[in-house]
């Protein structure tokens, strides 16, 4: 098993990914040609099960390109039954604390690391048995950092053993934070953003940002975000259609038009 994404982290290689909300797998087939290092397929927010996970899976496999899944929420079934399906890391929502990101890496690992019980079901029919002896190094295990609570433990987060990576929500961030959602210019976000930072490079893990388009990313990566999200499936064909549109009529497409979800 090779993580694509985890090992370009690993070697302070920037990468940009996709986010994957719609349960379809031409639109994730399309992404994934594209050349994004990674897809991340939502099953917290997006309009997918697990049942579309094992079809959407298949439909990427062979690809270069790195298949994440955030998970509902931070409980071992959900991450082992995402990992099972064949994806190379998870990300887990709300991670608030050394305890919760105990229990995410945990899940993340078989033993000795960690409590992930055996039965790769797609892993093994994709590489056999072999998967178990390369699986605990090449499964990425991203907490996101969303809150208040997670902010002010960040550091000894990152510094649990089997973290790979932190990954920023931006706006559940300023929410946590008693910002209006979208506030990223506020001092008050900018400070949060800097130490999560400083937590990852500190621990010598990677730092990611939910991006919303691709200035967002881009700019994440400057600033010292080792991964981004460049837009999600949704977001690329609101955006692309009213660009079309607003060409056909001759008319500018207005900011507030371009991201989101």
């Amino acid at each position: 098993m090779h993580n694509i994404a985890l090992n370009r982290w690993r070697d302070g290689v920037p990468s940009y990914g996709a986010w994957i909300n719609l349960p379809d797998i031409h639109v994730a087939e399309t992404l994934a040609r594209l050349g994004t290092d990674w897809l991340c397929f939502d099953l917290q927010h997006g309009l997918m099960d697990y049942r579309d996970l094992t079809v959407l899976l298949p439909a990427i496999t062979g690809l270069q390109v790195t298949p994440l899944v955030r998970v509902a929420g931070n409980q071992p079934d959900q991450i082992g039954k995402a990992l099972d399906a064949g994806v190379q890391g998870v990300i887990v929502p709300m991670v608030n604390s050394v305890e919760d990101a105990e229990r995410a890496a945990s899940a993340c690992r078989y033993p000795p690391n960690g409590t992930r019980s055996v039965g790769p079901m797609r892993d093994a029919m994709l590489e056999g048995l072999s998967y178990l002896a390369t699986a605990n190094g090449q499964v990425a295990c991203i907490a996101m950092i969303e809150t208040e609570q997670g902010l002010a433990n960040v550091e000894a987060i990152a510094a649990v053993d089997g973290i790979d990576a932190l990954f920023v929500g931006p706006m559940d961030l300023c929410y946590g934070l008693g910002l209006a959602p979208g506030s990223f210019a506020d001092p008050i976000f900018t400070a949060a953003i800097e130490r999560i930072k400083a937590a990852c490079k500190a621990a010598g893990i990677a730092a990611g940002m939910f991006g919303y388009n691709a200035e967002m990313a881009a700019s994440s990566i400057a600033s010292g975000f080792q991964f981004a999200s460049i837009g999600t499936d949704i977001s690329f064909l609101r955006s692309g259609a009213q660009q079309a549109l607003a060409t056909a009529r001759g008319e500018e497409l207005g900011e507030a038009a371009r991201g989101g979800y």
